[in-house]
Order: structure tokens, then sequence, then C-alpha cells
């Protein structure tokens, strides 16, 4: 099959996420085994027109900034109509490219998860009207389109905006089978926790992901627990705002905002906290939790959409009130008053965390694949 994927952005791009790294992983797999793919997404300074990435040919056009999918019909007749593709996937990374509007070839809404009304936490209301407007005719439009879910939570928001049950797959997001390079799987879970109690947020800095809840959380937690440390690890448009609130907080040294981090340090910092927080009111997935869990570190999360799925309650760490510090406080606590508990946990966390993979994922996006080619008229 030759597939297109249109996305905002590849997984190079400075603002790359979550979304990127599942286009990347999954994707690349298909190619891999033979299916041609090409990626439509906003350019970036210094990046190339096209080029080929995991054996991915990347187009880039237009910019992110300047409504880039409303660049895309444009594009699509101009550069890649002529291609024939037996599929394109829609990649609903919040903002819809409506592409069962400009073209009569098979349509895969792949959706991470739509904002709704938590955009307003985001963005200005001008914009944020507009993503959400955006959204609402979701259903409709791709009323004949399969659809591909990250998460059970994502499925649900879809059903509940009028999207058939049936024309929904839910398939989550995998996970490496190694956790760094240069060193085995064995050899990072037998790494010791840190010293002094750790706390660890993982994502990308935007304001409507709520870190300031986890800072917040914190504060009450050194009230008990004075020696404990918080890392907040990533970067964002919304960082200075968390400086300044951890200076407010007087939180002092026991707060490091180290910025975006690589992937071997990034396993190291995983293995070595505690418990990882996060307390998004709306995620599709929350990738960093199950992370932190595949080398054997709970992950406590606010009860909200996409983050719910991701940890067993009581098993492979919390599920807390969004919103309320004091219960994220607590939670902390437990994970440090209660160590054998806490390692009971951990164990658990390995052991789920090893169901998720990126080649399952990769195989049952291809079987929605085929069977949207073979159904279409």
């Amino acid at each position: 099959m030759r597939v297109l994927v249109i996305n905002w952005q590849d997984w190079t791009h400075p603002r790359a996420g979550g979304a990127e790294q599942h286009l990347k992983e999954v994707f690349g797999r298909l190619a891999r085994l033979g299916h041609p793919v090409d990626l439509l997404c906003a350019a970036y300074p210094g990046a190339a027109s096209e080029e080929r990435l995991e054996d991915i040919t990347v187009i880039r056009r237009g910019r992110r900034y300047e409504l880039f999918n409303a660049t895309v019909p444009g594009i699509y007749r101009r550069v890649l109509h002529r291609n024939r593709y037996d599929v394109i996937v829609d990649d609903l990374n919040k903002v819809p490219f409506f592409s069962p509007l400009f073209t009569h070839r098979p349509v895969v809404a792949l959706v991470h998860h739509l904002f709704g009304r938590t955009v307003f936490e985001e963005t200005n209301p001008l914009f944020g009207s507009y993503v959400w407007l955006s959204e609402l005719p979701v259903a409709s439009v791709y009323r004949r389109s399969p659809f591909i879910a990250v998460s059970q939570s994502t499925a649900d928001d879809l059903v509940a905006r009028g999207v058939s049950e049936e024309r929904i797959a839910v398939i989550p997001n995998g996970l490496p089978e190694a956790p760094y390079e240069g060193a085995t799987y064995e050899e990072v879970v037998a790494r010791p926790k840190s010293a002094k109690p750790l706390f660890v947020f993982l994502s990308r800095l935007k304001r409507y992901k709520r870190v300031e809840l986890i800072l917040d959380g914190f504060a009450r937690l050194l009230e008990d627990h004075p020696r404990s440390q918080l890392v907040i690890a990533g970067d964002g448009d919304h960082r200075e705002a968390l400086e300044r609130r951890a200076v407010e907080l007087e939180l002092g040294k026991r707060v490091r905002f180290p910025g975006w981090i690589a992937d071997q340090r990034k396993w190291q910092l995983l293995r070595r906290a505690w418990a990882l927080c996060y307390t998004s009111p709306k995620e599709g997935w929350g990738i960093s939790s199950l992370e932190a869990q595949r080398v054997g570190t709970i992950a406590i999360v606010s009860d909200a959409p996409g983050l719910r799925d991701t940890v067993v309650d009581g098993e492979t760490g919390e599920v807390v009130p969004h919103g309320d510090p004091a219960a994220l406080a607590a939670a902390m606590a437990r994970a440090i008053d209660h160590p054998e508990e806490r390692e009971r946990r951990e164990a658990a966390a390995i052991r789920r965390a090893q169901k998720f993979s990126w080649d399952a994922a990769a195989e049952k996006t291809l079987g929605v694949l085929r069977r949207a080619a073979r159904q279409a008229p």
C-alpha cells in the first residue's frame, strides 16, 4: 500500500511531542515492511523541504503558525494527488485537516486527543475558539472513515461527539524494547533509586498541562518530608511561568528545571525517581507515565482522560482527583512512607508496561489501513 500521513509536524520539529513519536515509530515500521509512506507536515527554519527519515519521505510545506491546516488542500492538489495513495491518514493531533473534503481516497482518522474546552486553558480566546469550533464537525466530516484512538478515553470522547463505536479501533502507543543504548533492561532496573525521595515530571511545558499543581503539591509534601526533590524535565513556552511559581513557593534548590534531556539521561532519571507525576486535565495517552513504569517507577496521575488509561489505580501507581494538590501530596507521601507497598507496585508496573510494544501498534494500524483500502468504493 502507498500511504500518506498528514500531521502538523514531524518528529524533528522543535515542538514535536508524543504524537510525532507515535508517527515515527508506527509508520517507520510500516515503511520498513515495504509500504511506501509519505508525510506531509509544516516546515520550520533550517529544515529541508523534502528528505528521507526512518524510511519515510517527509514533505514540508507552509508554516505551523500560518494555519498550516488551511494550506493542506492546496498543497495536496498541487503536489500529491497524482501519487494515487491507497489510503490517507489524517493525524488529528488536536486540529483536524478534514481530508475527506478534498480527496476521494480512503481516509483513516488517527486521533490522539481532541482539546474540547481545555484549549482555553492553553491559549487566547480567539485562537481557542478557532480550535474548539474546528473540532465540532469531526463526526460528520469523517462519517465514512474508520478511526484509530490511542486510548479508551479518546474513543469515549469520539463516541460522545457522535462517532459510531463500531468504527473506532483502540490501539495504544508502544514502548521501546530497550530502555536506552549501552545498557540491558536488567541493568537499568537494577540501578538504585535516588537516596533522597525524588519526584519527576517529564513532558512539554505547556500551560494546559497544569504543572503548577505538581509544584503546589510538592510544596505541601516538603512540610513533612523536607529532604524530597522534584525535577521538571522538558521545555516549552510555559517554563518561565513555572520557574516563577517555584520561586513564589520558596522551593529553592529542592526543584530543578533541566530543560529537554536526551534519551539516556531520561531513562536514568525515570529509573531513579520514586514516582512520576502527571497532572494534565486531558491527554491522548501520557506516554511518559508508561515509560516510567517500564523501568520500575510508579506513576501518580490526575483522574483525567488519557492519563487514567496508563495507570491501574492502586496497582501500578495512583490516580488522584484532578486539580487537588493536597491529594497529590498525599500520594507522594505514601510513596515515601510505605516503601514495601511502593516496591510491590513497581514490580506490577514493569509487568504491565511490557505489554505495550510499537511492533504490536504498527501491526494493528496496518490492519485498519488495509481494511480501509479494501472497503473503499
